[in-house]
């Protein structure tokens, strides 16, 4: 039971806005809820989640608990609320355009077709930013040597070149 009838209030009002019910029938629910056992009210949590999933996003139920499951993760992992998980699970930018590299439309290059599959065919500021160490590494390798030859330091084909001339 909240310590206080504010709490209680607040609760009961974002049930009402967030499922239609009235404010007496969200109240009731909501005294309901906080009279259960911890695992049940986790569980009664997780499945008013998915229903509101099911609804609002117009997902089916195995969409729904999946999306719900992956949210959790994410306040988890990043110490969120629920409702602050889910806008960045929504998020357009947010969504996986491919597959194979991982890459999000957030991360897409404007350059080329797009994701980290053309990591070493585009030389994008989007592809550096977002490719790890040795995808960096081979990037600025020198076929030659295999020193880096943004710089010329480690490149010792580049000295010989100069010497040539």
């Amino acid at each position: 039971m909240p310590k206080n009838s504010r709490k209680l209030t607040r609760a009961a009002t974002q049930r009402r806005d967030s499922t239609g019910e009235t404010y007496t029938q969200a109240r009731q629910g909501v005294i309901a809820t906080l009279t259960l056992p911890e695992p049940e009210r986790q569980a009664h949590a997780f499945r008013a989640a998915v229903a509101l999933r099911m609804v609002h996003a117009g997902e089916d139920k195995t969409t729904a608990v999946t999306a719900v499951e992956a949210i959790q993760d994410i306040a988890q992992r990043n110490d969120w609320t629920f409702p602050v998980a889910q806008a960045a699970y929504d998020d357009p930018a947010n969504q996986v355009m491919c597959q194979e590299c991982g890459w999000t439309n957030g991360m897409v290059c404007p350059e080329c077709p797009g994701c980290g599959c053309y990591n070493s065919g585009c030389s994008g500021w989007r592809h550096e930013e977002f490719m790890d160490d040795d995808e960096r590494r081979e990037l600025h390798e020198c076929p030659e040597c295999g020193g880096d030859m943004r710089n010329h330091y480690d490149c010792t084909c580049y000295d010989d070149v100069d010497d040539e001339d």
